[in-house]
């Protein structure tokens, strides 16, 4: 393969190619300068620029995402006018697999393409970077969801996000970037840096803000926080509670995998236990769940978290599988 060609896919992937560009790529694989056996030399050559070795669940993304991009190109199945608007379309699925694909981490995309919104869900033991077609950068913890439409940045730029995520915005004063956590709070940033914790099963919101000015509303308040601020919104009640922070760091130490706790109870400490290591946790009495941790964990491994646990309380854990018990001593 040309270094014009990875080029232009290069640019197809990231969703900046231009419309000459566009013609050239599919002249090129109408041409068969582009095939499957160079897209798997392609494929290969970013895993190896990366330092890392194809996992078999990648291995079997790539197979998917090159089967997805071939039926949106294919000259004997689209004309040339509904594969140029097909081939942009698909691009942004493209583009963040072959992205999560170089950076050696598993991601799962929805099955089902839809013209109006793209999906990147990360499973649990998982951790992911997305760079957005306006150029903000997306880092999403374990267990979490992105959705954006696939024309974003042109009109607007707004995500809906479950889960947790650190966001790094580039700025436009003209086009406000949204993050919709829940229907009843949205984050609002012009270009910025900040963190959102907004899991299904929690019953908070966290937003914390690293670097710049956000405001975060709900249809009732809004609230506008300056750098060093954190805000939770408690989703039983709808209340919330604006606070600063000593150490805004802590609240994006997951992305370094460190672990940080100030009087959490041990319910939440098993839900990111779940969500990080891909394990189910149970406890033999309810009141084993209100026992409440401080302290910060740096080697982060699930075998030394949970000799912490035990070691600073009169807990012992049993495991079976990938389950987890936690009973009193």
């Amino acid at each position: 393969m040309s270094e014009e060609i990875k080029k232009l896919i290069e640019k197809f992937l990231s969703r900046t190619i231009s419309g000459e560009e566009s013609n050239k790529l599919l002249n090129a694989y109408q041409e068969k300068r582009i095939n499957k056996k160079q897209f798997n030399s392609y494929y290969a050559g970013e895993w190896e620029n990366a330092g890392q070795s194809p996992s078999p669940e990648a291995e079997k993304s790539r197979k998917k995402v090159w089967k997805q991009v071939r039926s949106y190109i294919h000259p004997h199945m689209f004309s040339l006018t509904e594969i140029k608007s097909r081939w942009i379309a698909v691009a942004g699925i493209a583009a963040v697999a072959i992205l999560f694909f170089a950076l050696g981490y598993s991601i799962r995309l929805t099955s089902a393409y839809s013209a109006k919104e793209l999906v990147v869900i990360v499973g649990n033991g998982q951790k992911a970077n997305v760079r957005l077609p306006d150029g903000s950068h997306v880092n999403l913890n374990s267990a979490s969801e992105l959705r954006y439409p696939s024309d974003f940045g042109k009109k607007e730029r707004t995500v809906k996000l479950k889960g947790e995520a650190y966001f790094d915005v580039e700025s436009n004063p003209n086009s406000p970037f949204i993050v919709q956590a829940s229907s009843n709070l949205q984050v609002k940033a012009l270009g910025t840096k900040f963190n959102v914790k907004s899991y299904p099963d929690d019953t908070q919101i966290i937003s914390t803000l690293i670097e710049g000015t956000i405001e975060v509303s709900s249809p009732e308040w809004t609230e506008v926080l300056t750098q060093g601020e954190q805000i939770q919104f408690h989703t039983r009640d709808f209340a919330f509670s604006k606070s600063s922070v000593e150490n805004v760091d802590e609240a994006i130490f997951w992305m370094t995998g460190q672990f940080v706790f100030d009087k959490e109870t041990l319910e939440n400490i098993g839900k990111i236990l779940e969500r990080m290591y891909n394990v189910s946790i149970s406890f033999s009495t309810p009141d084993i769940k209100e026992i409440q941790y401080s302290g910060k964990i740096k080697n982060n491994s699930m075998e030394n978290v949970l000799n912490l646990i035990t070691v600073v309380s009169p807990l012992q854990y049993t495991m079976t599988g990938s389950h987890i018990t936690f009973s009193k001593k």
